[in-house]
């Protein structure tokens, strides 16, 4: 069945498979760790956007965010942006060439943008506003 929950899923079985995500969080981004949680790096994180109904379709819209921590010195956030880059093409990838059996797709082009920001960590890495197409199977 497509919905939410699948798709959320899909998102947990991606990070669980890759041999860099150490963590999957979802939610508000300034939520993250804020429950004692422990948090490893590089971690995927994702966010609900608003999404849309479509006669045919549902399109479901989320932030993906992929990031680490800096050093002490902050010297290596150009490697973490890298890393996170790299990470994100293989995460489009899962979606464009159906590594699973899933019955939505990933509407490309996907816009990116690499970030430096501060919590209770400095942490960097990159941010993907992503669409997935669920077609529309209707039913009461």
């Amino acid at each position: 069945m497509n919905n939410f929950k699948s798709i959320i899923d899909s998102f947990e079985a991606f990070a669980s498979q890759h041999p860099l995500i150490k963590t999957f969080t979802f939610g508000q981004m300034s939520d993250t760790g804020q429950n004692e949680e422990l948090l490893d790096f590089p971690l995927m994180h994702v966010v609900p956007l608003p999404s849309t109904i479509n006669d045919t379709y549902t399109d479901f819209n989320f932030n993906i965010i992929f990031a680490s921590m800096l050093d002490d010195i902050q010297s290596n956030n150009i490697d973490i942006v890298e890393t996170c880059h790299l990470i994100l093409q293989d995460f489009i990838e899962y979606y464009i060439n159906q590594l699973k059996d899933y019955t939505f797709f990933l509407v490309t082009p996907v816009n990116f943008n690499p970030f430096l920001d501060r919590f209770s960590i400095y942490i960097a890495g990159v941010e993907a506003q992503i669409t997935l197409r669920v077609e529309g199977t209707y039913c009461l």
